[in-house]
């Protein structure tokens, strides 16, 4: 009879390997997927972001509704870039979701009634502070937030995160309320943003 052909890997050997290999994995494979994952990581993290802070017109004051938010979705000019400085996938762009309200879902009475058109630095000036332009990663873990009619309040449907039409925060696991975009009125009306953040406050003037 024939003897069986002996394993030349013994059981250890073969566990031994199987753990090296995955150390190796995990090291090749994380530098590339943080580097994938950084601009999402730093901006809904670390409030950090390569996306370059000019203006960019997203919508208009005479389009924001009253008693529910707008959403708006804008394009950020991107470029992905070493820790160094130097360019490694070159320029590209991101696509965000924002939310638009005014303050306690009240149209503020200088706007009511009245078409479009120009705006005076003074009208600017009092329109700024009543406008929440948030984003719509929640606070948590930066799941997409959504605006639900029935309950008038913006969900998490990640952890349950609920937040008021104003982005403040009501419950959920949430630390704070939603993020706010910088922005800026004009004097056509238009709401402009920067990919710039405050941290889980509203316009303050």
């Amino acid at each position: 009879m024939a003897e069986l052909q002996k394993d030349p890997v013994t059981r250890g050997e073969f566990i031994w390997m199987g753990v090296v290999g995955s150390i190796v994995g995990a090291v090749l494979t994380i530098p590339p997927a943080v580097f994938v994952l950084s601009p999402t990581i730093q901006t809904n993290f670390q409030g950090k972001s390569d996306i370059p802070e000019g203006w960019i017109e997203m919508g208009s004051v005479f389009e924001v509704p009253a008693k529910e938010p707008k959403t708006y979705r804008v394009e950020f000019p991107q470029k992905q870039t070493y820790k160094g400085g130097g360019s490694l996938m070159g320029e590209g762009s991101v696509i965000e979701a924002i939310l638009v309200s005014w303050r306690e879902g009240e149209i503020p009475s200088l706007l009511e009634g009245r078409g479009e058109g120009s705006l005076s630095a003074s009208e600017i000036e009092q329109l700024t502070p009543d406008l929440n332009v948030m984003s719509t990663s929640c606070a948590h873990l930066g799941c997409p937030v959504r605006w639900f009619p029935d309950r008038k309040e913006i969900l998490c449907p990640c952890h349950g995160g609920i937040y008021d039409i104003n982005g403040s925060l009501i419950g959920g696991p949430p630390p704070q309320g939603l993020y706010y975009y910088d922005y800026e009125i004009r004097e056509n009306g238009g709401i402009y943003v920067r990919h710039a953040f405050t941290n889980g406050e509203p316009y303050v003037v």
